[in-house]
């Protein structure tokens, strides 16, 4: 008879501690690998640009040291490939940590880049090889800047800032060259301030035509991810409530075998 009420009365305290023992996992779970929010989809991007960029500069790199027929080229070229070789493991380290799988190979124009310059040689491949490269490192550039000005986890604004800081060096040090083709790089696409967006509405209204040109907003490629922990106080009132309980059910059972 006494172990049978025994075992009620561990039931019955285990049936009441379970949604607070839960609530208590779930606040201490680290949901975000190291601070911040969770990883975004773009997030996920940005690493996965830097891995690639990464991968083709060093591959372009290679080449340079024996296609190249300037020594600027190929000191550039040097440059880049102890630099991407940094970020490249700083990337692969970061995607473990936040659980993101990297490709293993450089994007399809990347690839066409490289099948380019591998049939190159001398002033041709010195001239395609700093346009390539700085034409990358431009696209990238713009995808680290915007990481590190959106990201919510911490993490990836460290690793964004340090890929800012490496591809500016590179930027610099491709035009250092005087081989850069700046008529041929593409224009910023940058969006219009709140003053430009209303003085064009304006124009339209007093002409009756609608502006060709399009506001570009930037918003994040993917809605933060909302942490629906509990707070550190319902956490320690959780564990005072279990030890409360915990303590009660110890008082009820030797109440109920000194009565036996």
């Amino acid at each position: 008879m006494i172990a049978r009420i025994l075992v009620l009365l561990a039931a019955a305290v285990l049936a009441m501690m379970s949604p607070i023992m839960a609530a208590v996992a779930h606040a201490a779970a680290p949901g975000d690998q190291g601070g911040g929010s969770g990883v975004s989809q773009s997030d996920q991007d940005v690493l996965t640009m830097v891995m690639q960029s990464a991968m083709w500069e060093i591959q372009a790199g290679g080449m340079a040291r024996d296609q190249a027929s300037s020594a600027t080229v190929r000191t550039a070229a040097a440059a880049l490939v102890a630099d991407d070789t940094t970020l490249n493991q700083q990337a692969a380290q970061l995607a473990g940590k936040v659980g993101v799988q990297l490709p293993g190979q450089p994007d399809g124009d990347q690839q066409g880049w490289l099948s380019q310059l591998h049939d190159e040689a001398g002033a041709t491949f010195d001239h395609d090889y700093v346009n390539l490269a700085r034409q990358g490192n431009g696209k990238l550039f713009t995808a680290v800047a915007a990481a590190r000005a959106g990201t919510k986890n911490d993490l990836i604004k460290q690793f964004a800032q340090s890929a800012v800081d490496t591809v500016m060096k590179h930027m610099t040090v491709l035009e250092d060259t005087r081989l850069v083709d700046s008529a041929s790089l593409p224009d910023p696409a940058l969006p219009q301030t709140t003053d430009q967006a209303q003085a064009g509405g304006s124009a339209a209204g007093a002409g009756g035509v609608t502006p060709t040109t399009t506001v570009v907003q930037q918003t994040n490629a993917a809605a933060q991810i909302v942490d629906d922990r509990p707070s550190p106080a319902v956490v320690l009132v959780g564990v005072l409530l279990i030890g409360a309980l915990a303590w009660g059910t110890v008082l009820i059972i030797r109440r109920v075998v000194n009565s036996a």
